[in-house]
């Protein structure tokens, strides 16, 4: 099967293949047929080779006789075609159909002008709305804008292997891994200059839940009652959570002390209020502290008490403590 002094006039993977004279066996024409490619001829870069058309997209390709008879024949131009509309589904394009040279890679333009290089899978199943392809450029810059918004500076990846975390520096120059979760809310300590959970103001708060089985309501503290209020539901399109008030506490060790206190008073004077576990375990986190709604009114003058002083610590019953403070 001696070369001829010719090359296929087209390019393949970047080079002009070299054809060479051979008989096509009617069994090779067949199995290509089968599977939707026309063999052109015999060549490439051995004589095992066979330049192939395919009959969708006209793209010619060369794959060994073993291919085109055991295999599933991959046309590269059908997969491009489909690289380019899953680029354009995103709002970008296809630049690279292969970076680097790995065959299982993209190089992309997003919709944001950023380029960025993913498995094809990846980018296809984000077209479909399966997978999540956002910019990494992007998201580094809302990272690092919303570390700003608490004093801090985004500094890179975390020292720890896990892909929540970042590391991040304080304004008093300490840096600490942070999750990303927690610098989003602000509800993060700096370990350097020693601003705690205990030392920082705080609030006490009253949540509202409308569990498909009852109407529950949520007394606690939080520095950020708000961020408590998503964390705490496992589906909030079924619970419907939303915080329907907050009082200031000047520290969260006083919140915490005052929270307790609280609970140990409902718990000694209404426990027809508390809610069992099992009633909410399926939509809420928490595994107590979930009262019934048609205790909102006695929980309510409680959070008024304790806006205005009481401390059920020390004064002991707030009805006491509201009447002496009215005299």
């Amino acid at each position: 099967m001696p070369y001829v002094n010719a090359f296929y006039p087209f390019k393949i993977r970047g080079e002009y293949p070299r054809v060479f004279i051979a008989k096509i066996q009617s069994d090779v024409v067949a199995a290509a047929d089968s599977k939707g490619f026309t063999v052109l001829c015999r060549g490439g870069p051995d004589r095992q080779m066979y330049i192939l058309g395919c009959r969708t997209c006209g793209t010619p390709i060369h794959r060994r006789d073993r291919v085109v008879f055991d295999h599933k024949i991959l046309c590269e131009g059908c997969g491009n075609k489909k690289d380019e509309v899953a680029a354009a589904a995103l709002g970008g394009e296809l630049v690279s159909p292969k970076p680097m040279g790995h065959r299982h890679l993209r190089q992309w333009r997003l919709k944001c002008g950023h380029l960025a290089i993913g498995q094809r899978g990846n980018m296809r199943k984000a077209a479909r709305g399966n997978n999540n392809a956002s910019c990494k450029e992007c998201l580094k810059e809302q990272h690092a804008a919303e570390a700003a918004d608490h004093g801090w500076t985004l500094i890179g990846p975390a020292a720890r292997n896990n892909q929540s975390y970042r590391e991040y520096e304080h304004l008093c120059g300490h840096r600490q891994d942070v999750s990303v979760a927690n610098m989003r809310h602000g509800d993060v300590n700096c370990a350097g200059c020693s601003e705690t959970w205990s030392s920082k103001p705080s609030k006490i708060y009253l949540l509202t839940f409308s569990l498909p089985t009852l109407p529950v309501i949520k007394l606690g503290y939080s520095n950020n009652p708000k961020f408590r209020l998503r964390q705490v539901q496992f589906d909030p399109d079924k619970t419907r959570g939303t915080l329907d008030r907050a009082i200031d506490i000047k520290s969260g060790h006083r919140a915490i002390c005052l929270e307790k206190a609280m609970h140990q008073y409902i718990q000694t004077h209404r426990p027809d209020l508390i809610v069992e576990r099992d009633l909410f375990r399926d939509h809420l986190t928490t595994t107590s502290e979930i009262y019934h709604a048609h205790g909102r009114t006695f929980i309510s003058a409680l959070i008024d008490a304790a806006d205005n002083g009481w401390d059920p610590n020390l004064t002991g019953d707030w009805q006491t403590f509201t009447s002496l403070r009215d005299t």
